[in-house]
């Protein structure tokens, strides 16, 4: 599977690759004990994992800019990205970005822009659609599409993307 992308609404947004998206997360799981609330689980357990129900849009947005504010302090030096084997090419994260959150620009901007469709399903049909993360292309990308939503919710899931 080559391509990682998160559904909101009608809107498929691509995020990156597999191993780029595990990286965004791994960094916030990692700093996660030093945001101001402790915990920023619909970020790492809810969005990484499973689904976020609409009605959970603001608190995810909320945790959102807390994990920017978080990734903001992490330098990009020398070899830095050399433990998420990454390789030479990525799709969504800026290397010449000095910063862990200037890096993963491309990560938040297509959440926010998956989260703002999901918020006009509410207006335009009447009820939210959960956010998910979901494969984007690969053998299991057509699975994944129709994988019912009970199924995010199993104990102890690894995220479907990356599997």
């Amino acid at each position: 599977m080559s391509d990682v992308g998160i559904s909101g609404g009608m809107l498929l947004q691509h995020m990156g690759t597999p191993a780029e998206v595990a990286a965004f997360f791994a960094l916030i799981e990692r700093h996660k004990s030093e945001s101001i609330s402790g915990t920023l689980d619909l970020v790492t357990d809810r969005l990484y994992r499973r689904t976020v129900p609409g009605e959970q849009y603001d608190s995810l947005v909320d945790q959102l800019a807390e994990c920017r504010r978080l990734l903001q302090k992490i330098q990009i030096t020398e070899g830095f990205w050399d433990e998420f084997k990454l390789g030479d090419r990525t799709k969504a994260i800026d290397r010449s970005a000095k910063t862990a959150a200037d890096a993963f620009q491309k990560i938040f901007k297509s959440l926010y822009t998956a989260i703002d469709y999901a918020r006009a399903d509410k207006k335009n049909i009447g009820y939210f659609r959960p956010l998910r993360l979901m494969a984007w292309e690969g053998p299991k990308s057509h699975q994944h599409e129709f994988l019912p939503l009970e199924d995010f919710e199993k104990p102890d899931i690894r995220p479907i993307w990356l599997e």
